[in-house]
């Protein structure tokens, strides 16, 4: 039986980036909304993935009794950090553009 960290865990490498994929399919055709969306899931879910190998290269004497920060931080940060990412954008104003293209 799976625990809720190893779903955590395919789902944050598997059903995060085919989420994104499916929102990047005609992207440039999209509101802006969703264009902001879309780059702000990857950029969290980039930097989630920087972390959660940052916190893999700890030795687990480290980690090693008390609360399980490690869990959480290896399973579910790739997970949260699209979703974080995605949000944060999708409150960020939209820009205006400015310039000679139309």
């Amino acid at each position: 039986m799976m625990s809720a960290e190893n779903v955590a865990l395919l789902v944050g490498l598997f059903a995060v980036p085919a989420l994104l994929l499916a929102l990047g399919h005609r992207l440039r055709r999209r509101t802006p909304l969703w264009r902001r969306v879309f780059w702000g899931g990857v950029a969290g879910h980039s930097i989630a993935i920087l972390a959660m190998m940052a916190v893999t290269m700890f030795p687990p004497v480290a980690w090693e009794g008390g609360l399980h920060a490690r869990d959480v931080a290896v399973h579910w940060s790739i997970v949260l950090g699209g979703i974080a990412g995605g949000a944060v954008a999708a409150a960020l104003p939209a820009r205006k553009r400015h310039g000679m293209m139309k």
